[in-house]
């Protein structure tokens, strides 16, 4: 009987697609297992759960630095555009 494995995909238009899976130390638990059997297929599940959940979150957070990094590229490329714009001459704002 083969391992089960807990896997979560990710997918976004803006970022490349991963995954993260984890084989699971205990067999998957079937009607004729022990009590004991169950527990400790419970007790490795909630394991690579949060393991699972620990590398998706690194991967998250790695996706959220890129996208603050191109937001502030972003906005320092129309600073620079609007400054070249108006470059030698008097700027007056418009919101007074």
């Amino acid at each position: 009987m083969s391992k089960p494995i807990l896997k979560a995909v990710y997918s976004a238009p803006n970022h490349e697609p991963f995954q993260a899976s984890l084989e699971l130390a205990a067999p998957a638990p079937t009607a004729d297992i022990s009590t004991a059997d169950k527990t400790a297929f419970l007790a490795a599940l909630r394991q690579a759960v949060v393991s699972v959940q620990d590398e998706v979150n690194r991967e998250l957070t790695a996706r959220m630095v890129l996208d603050a990094q191109a937001t502030t590229q972003t906005a320092a490329d129309a600073a620079a555009q609007k400054e070249e714009q108006n470059y030698g001459e008097e700027v007056i704002d418009e919101e007074e």
